[in-house]
């Protein structure tokens, strides 16, 4: 497939997982009066995604064969795409049933794990224990703060 034609198309994919997405975090319980709901950021930032992977789509094919320099993406690649596309679905999905702070800590820990999986140069990373140290730390400070911001300062409720 040309390299245009495949950043349209898996373009359009992300777009399509991503109002999926924007849709399924619609349903996220809670939300107090007098609050933004918890439904609010996910939902924004997935129609974010949705536009802006739409917006590439136009690009892409309007383009054309002036981008077919662009490399054919690889099995890996596609593999790549699949695994952050099921973990951001299951972080979604998480959010309702085990609630924000313990989704988003197990999040923020599962994705630098990933990143090193799918990078040759950064596996051997997983077996130094200064590496998850520093992933778990990421994670407890990362989680506090968006915790601080989101339901401390917005004043979202769950």
């Amino acid at each position: 497939m040309k390299g245009h034609l495949q950043e349209a198309f898996f373009s359009l994919l992300l777009a399509g997982v991503a109002a999926f997405l924007c849709v399924a975090a619609m349903d996220i319980p809670g939300g107090a009066h007098g609050s933004i709901a918890p439904a609010t950021f996910p939902s924004a930032i997935t129609f974010a995604i949705a536009l802006l992977a739409l917006l590439n789509v136009a690009a892409s094919l309007l383009k054309g064969k002036k981008a077919d320099t662009l490399p054919a993406i690889s099995r890996q690649g596609i593999l790549n795409l699949i695994l952050f596309i099921v973990l951001s679905t299951a972080y979604i999905w998480a959010m309702s049933v085990a609630g924000f702070v313990v989704s988003t800590f197990f999040y923020l820990i599962l994705m630098p794990l990933l990143i090193c999986l799918i990078s040759a140069d950064r596996k051997g990373l997983l077996a130094k224990p200064a590496f998850w140290a520093r992933v778990i730390a990421f994670a407890l400070i990362g989680t506090g703060i968006i915790y601080g911001v989101f339901v401390e300062m917005l004043k979202v409720r769950f």
